[in-house]
C-alpha cells in the first residue's frame, strides 16, 4: 500500500495497515507510533552534552524547538513520513494521549533547562554536574518515550529496574 493510498483511508483503525509494512517503515504495528520522532529530543540532550565544552552551543540549543508527532514527521526526511502520521492518527486513543503528554512534558523540561542553561552560563557558573543531572533526566524521559512506542507501559519501567535488583 503507498503513503498515498494510507493518507486516502486515514481514519480506519491501526490493525487495517499490514503490520509487515508498517515494521518495514520501522513503526511498530502494535502501537502505531515509530521511535524516529525520539530525534527531536535525543537532538536536544546532544546539544546539551557539547554544551560543557562549548558554551557556545547556547545559540545552537536555544534554537532547539519541540515538534509534536505530526510536525516531526511532517518536516523530516523519513522515507515513510505520511505512514507514519497516518499510524499516529490510528493508534490506539489512550496509547496516543498518554505518549502526546509525555512528549509535551519532556518539551516542557528541555525548555526550562535551555533557560536554566542560559542562566547559569550568563553567570560564568561552572555547569558540568547541571549538564549530567539534566542529560540523564531527559534520557530517562526519552526512554520512557522509547518504551510506549514499543507497546510496554512508561510506569511499568520502574518495576524492571526494581526487578534487576530483587
Amino acid at each position: 500500500m503507498s503513503d498515498q493510498q494510507v493518507c486516502l483511508s486515514n481514519h480506519a483503525d491501526l490493525k487495517d495497515l499490514d503490520p509487515s509494512v508498517l515494521a518495514a517503515a520501522n513503526i511498530n504495528p502494535k502501537t502505531g507510533l515509530a521511535t524516529d520522532y525520539l530525534n527531536v529530543f535525543n537532538e536536544a540532550v546532544m546539544l546539551f552534552g557539547l554544551l560543557a565544552e562549548m558554551p557556545d552551543m547556547l545559540e545552537e540549543l536555544k534554537n532547539w524547538e519541540p515538534l509534536s508527532y505530526e510536525e516531526h514527521f511532517a518536516r523530516s526526511g523519513f522515507m515513510a513520513k505520511d505512514l507514519a502520521i497516518v499510524s499516529y492518527l490510528r493508534c490506539d486513543p489512550t496509547i496516543k494521549a498518554g505518549f502526546d503528554a509525555l512528549s509535551t512534558d519532556l518539551g516542557h523540561m528541555v525548555q526550562e533547562a535551555i533557560a536554566q542553561a542560559e542562566i547559569a552560563i550568563t553567570q560564568g557558573e561552572d555547569i558540568v554536574d547541571f549538564i549530567a543531572i539534566t542529560s540523564g533526566s531527559l534520557r530517562s524521559q526519552i526512554m520512557l518515550l522509547d518504551r510506549m512506542v514499543h507497546g510496554g507501559d512508561p510506569g511499568g519501567a520502574q518495576d524492571d529496574i526494581d526487578a534487576l535488583f530483587s
